[in-house]
């Protein structure tokens, strides 16, 4: 094994060669795969999705890159067949790639149930911090450079690179050093900026990469001396014009209303607090329990509240750890039966509400960390049985609120996807599980004494009236948290 044979190679084993072209492109494609990775799963996803799309991904790039490159310098390879698959000694253009990837993409994502827009604001502006790295390799390879300039013009740069630009003969112009440094401009600018202070349409990320590095390679393809031709055309600089129309197009929002790209959300709703007004049925179920069980325990208000978001195991092991948990919750479970019909009633305005949501086509589901058999005996007391399409019980989801497994499980159950979603609940942990696949969060509070609390996690929208969720449903929106990167 030899390291750095050559300025061209990284290492050698034998007659096996690792480039310093092959090194840069992959560091690159690994370092956005685990930007992208760290965001998808504050999304909710499960890792399986990027890491199952990252090796086609590659192969379909690098096809492309070659494929597109080889069409532009037919003249050389119709007479060097043998090189057409000697990627190994350069010649792949990037713009071929990027075709290749987002067609891959489009198909990818569609059968996943993903919004590929979403995966375009996440993956695009990574792709520049790749292409940043990208570039090096050609700067190992000796291409992707300008016109002959004068040794003096490196009298600033470090002697590595003035020596590695010196091309038969002639000191040449490092413009892949300036496509390198404006990528990684752009990936800053649009990671930070960007996302938090331009961001308005799904997909906006997406554009911005578009006008950024369509202006970037359009400045430096005109200083480039070995750009690939059509006619008398830069064809990267054609391209460049087009990425820029496309981008621009985007950001105003013009393709979002010719192509209708916004689209309704699931609504995903909790139980206690939130369509059905519990509090004193739960309360007097506990004081029956602890009377017959725990009568040394006098309940305080605060304690009879607090029964209200954990689910009813998790209250038995707190409570009851040397009991049958499985005979207090055959207690409770009938003690709820026999109170619920005089005790649970519903939150005005969410018959009316989510009879308008269903005849108009939009999926809803319940997800609560109640029981099913429970929730299906408030669906049935308020007549709303027949408008909810699933139910996620304690006993389905993976992990209770706050975590967001009981969110997915029901699109899972709806088989959507989960990028328009919205949860509405009435307790910060309700917040929190939305927050953590950054769902569209609206907090509901029938108390304005509860709404400081609930703003401290920071909802995307909070309402004092379940009719507010008419009017919200309908906005031209992106129905998930923009805020959470």
């Amino acid at each position: 094994m030899q390291f750095f044979p050559s300025s061209k190679i990284f290492v050698s084993f034998g007659t096996l060669h690792i480039t310093w072209y092959a090194v840069c492109i992959l560091t690159g494609a690994l370092l956005a795969y685990i930007l992208c990775q760290r965001t998808i799963q504050k999304w909710g996803y499960a890792s399986a999705l990027l890491e199952d799309y990252l090796f086609p991904l590659l192969l379909i790039g690098i096809l492309g890159a070659r494929i597109y490159y080889v069409i532009f310098q037919w003249g050389y390879y119709s007479h060097h067949v043998e090189e057409i698959i000697a990627i190994w000694h350069g010649g792949l253009a990037i713009h071929g790639g990027i075709i290749a990837g987002l067609l891959f993409s489009l198909y990818y994502f569609h059968r996943h149930h993903v919004s590929f827009l979403r995966m375009f604001d996440l993956i695009m502006p990574n792709v520049l911090l790749a292409q940043a790295f990208g570039r090096w390799g050609n700067f190992a390879n000796q291409e992707a450079y300008g016109q002959i300039v004068s040794a003096s013009y490196y009298r600033y740069f470090p002697s590595f690179i003035k020596n590695q630009m010196l091309i038969d003969g002639y000191y040449r112009q490092p413009t892949f050093l300036y496509e390198s440094c404006l990528n990684l401009i752009g990936f800053l600018l649009i990671s930070t900026i960007g996302r938090k202070k331009l961001y308005r349409h799904r997909g906006d990320c997406g554009f911005m990469y578009c006008v950024w590095y369509g202006i970037t390679r359009f400045i430096v393809e005109g200083m480039r001396s070995d750009s690939l031709m059509i006619g008398s055309f830069r064809m990267a600089q054609i391209i460049s014009i087009v990425a820029i129309v496309i981008g621009l197009l985007g950001l105003k929002g013009i393709f979002h209303r010719i192509f209708g790209w916004y689209h309704k959300p699931v609504i995903l709703l909790d139980v206690d607090g939130t369509i059905s007004s519990s509090k004193a049925c739960v309360s007097q179920i506990w004081t029956d329990i602890f009377e017959k069980y725990r009568p040394d325990i006098p309940l305080t208000q605060a304690q009879k509240d607090s029964f209200l978001g954990p689910t009813v195991d998790a209250t038995i092991k707190k409570y009851f750890p040397n009991e049958d948990g499985h005979t207090i919750h055959e207690m409770y479970d009938a003690l709820y039966e026999k109170y619920a019909s005089q005790m649970i009633m519903p939150i005005p305005g969410v018959e009316d509400t989510l009879q308008y949501l269903h005849d108009n086509g939009y999926f809803i589901g319940v997800v609560s960390n109640k029981t099913t058999n429970l929730i299906e005996i408030d669906l049935n007391l308020m007549g709303i049985d027949s408008c909810v399409d699933c139910v996620i019980g304690a006993e389905n989801m993976p992990k209770p609120k706050p975590s967001a497994s009981g969110l997915v499980a029901a699109c899972d159950v709806l088989n959507v996807g989960h990028d328009d979603l919205i949860y509405v609940g009435d307790t910060c942990q309700d917040v929190q599980a939305a927050r953590n696949m950054a769902a569209y969060s609206i907090a509901f509070s029938a108390y304005s004494s509860e709404k400081k609390e609930l703003l401290a996690y920071d909802p995307c929208r909070l309402i004092h009236s379940f009719h507010e969720l008419q009017d919200i449903v309908q906005e031209s929106r992106s129905w998930c948290d923009t805020r959470i990167w």
